[in-house]
């Protein structure tokens, strides 16, 4: 059996750099992901921008921006609750929270001023012989401007913006910038032949009065990125249980600009459900604690998809079987969930 290509992402670099058991977990034995809230209202976002920057649905934005609510446009609305509900976490909090950060990213020069928006989102997929690299992505937004300047927009509904060392050398936006790059040499439809400057922009909806971050990658940044690629896409395609345990979150150092890195990452919670003082839930990595749930496999037994719940997963073909997987929790914090072994138990 062919051996299958895997190929990167920004989202996989993070992952594999904050974490190598995180890594394991999402992308080798494919654990189901519990989901969040945030990422619900982050999705719900980003299908709005998208259905908007559509010049057949500029009476919406126009609607929007003059009332400055989304619920003066009832087909937005639905679209937004909609969104919601399929990632199971509709709520009028969360409905709120979309109409603030929508609004935010509606009015901070949603149609480029001075520029052209090419498209409401682009794929890409960069291949290199030398050094040997695939990887993959979507920009939010890419607009052109004059004299071969490119912006490269992404939104963020996260509630921290980037600290200044995750803002420089920044993997999203290097990998942006190479994208920009090849899809210019590629001549693709309404790219600048020539590219003289690229700038990434993160605009971070949660931060009305300014939500603008801009960062801009040299050639030799961009060299050197291209290397850490070839290495990584290596190391994702051998990867194995060995690597998974040698870089542990818990066992980096501890952020000082307060990024979301090291132990922070695994939460500081001792058990599931665990509450802090104000009696609210705390925070824990989903793959720190031991749980059961269950795979789809096809004929040939080749996992097709996971959940929490057997109800969740549905059969395509009757050789498909619903297999219950039990997950052991993550090494690093294993003496916190298994039973201490006696010392004289032989």
């Amino acid at each position: 059996m062919e051996k299958e290509i895997k190929i990167l992402s920004a989202s996989r670099l993070k992952t594999l750099e904050d974490c190598a058991w995180e890594y394991w977990c999402q992308y080798v034995l494919k654990l189901p992901s519990k989901g969040n809230d945030g990422s619900a209202r982050g999705t719900a976002c980003h299908l709005v921008f998208e259905v908007l920057l559509n010049e057949r649905h500029r009476h919406h934005f126009d609607k929007i921006t003059k009332e400055n609510t989304i619920y003066t446009s009832p087909s937005i609305v639905k679209l937004v609750k909609k969104s919601l509900n399929r990632d199971g976490f509709y709520s009028e909090e969360n409905l709120k929270m979309c109409n603030d950060m929508i609004l935010v990213g509606l009015n901070y020069d949603f149609y480029a001023k001075g520029g052209k928006v090419l498209c409401g989102e682009q794929e890409f997929l960069l291949e290199s012989d030398d050094p040997e690299y695939k990887a993959r992505g979507f920009i939010d937004k890419p607009v052109k401007y004059k004299g071969g300047v490119i912006k490269l927009v992404d939104y963020k509904t996260s509630k921290n913006k980037k600290t200044p060392s995750e803002l420089d050398g920044d993997y999203q936006s290097m990998m942006y910038s190479l994208a920009a790059k090849d899809l210019s040499a590629k001549k693709e439809a309404g790219w600048p032949k020539n590219v003289k400057k690229i700038v990434a922009e993160f605009l971070f909806l949660r931060f009305p009065d300014d939500p603008s971050q801009q960062v801009e990658a040299s050639e030799d940044q961009l060299k050197g990125f291209e290397h850490y690629l070839a290495d990584a896409y290596d190391k994702i395609n051998n990867f194995d249980r060995d690597l998974a345990t040698s870089n542990y979150a818990k066992d980096q150092p501890r952020s000082k600009d307060g990024s979301f890195c090291g132990p922070l990452k695994c939460g500081y919670a001792k058990q599931p459900g665990q509450l802090k003082k104000n009696g609210l839930p705390m925070y824990f990595c989903e793959y720190k604690f031991p749980f059961d749930y269950y795979i789809l496999k096809d004929k040939n037994g080749k996992q097709m998809g996971s959940a929490m719940h057997p109800d969740f997963l549905l059969k395509k073909n009757e050789s498909d079987t619903i297999e219950k997987k039990s997950y052991e929790g993550c090494p690093a914090h294993r003496y916190l969930f298994e039973e201490p072994k006696d010392a004289f138990d032989f």
